[in-house]
């Protein structure tokens, strides 16, 4: 089964693989906890703020980002 090329193309790709390598393999491995559990709060922080940037910036209620105000208000409040 091959790729389809229209959504992305092999340097996202390997991109993307490569950011995930880093985020789940080689930070947890090489940080104290306290460093990983800044790097989380500075990760989830941006999914929380993001709808009002929309809002305020745009003038405009964009409903589509609800999950990820939920998603980042989610994670905040379980770390």
């Amino acid at each position: 089964m091959s790729i389809n090329s229209r959504f992305f193309n092999r340097s996202e790709l390997i991109g993307f693989v490569a950011l995930a390598l880093v985020l789940f393999v080689i930070l947890p491995a090489s940080l104290d906890i306290f460093r990983l559990n800044l790097v989380a709060k500075y990760l989830t922080t941006p999914l929380s703020h993001r709808p009002g940037a929309v809002l305020g910036y745009g003038g405009i209620l964009s409903l589509g980002q609800g999950l990820f105000f939920g998603l980042g208000g989610y994670c905040m409040a379980m770390y």
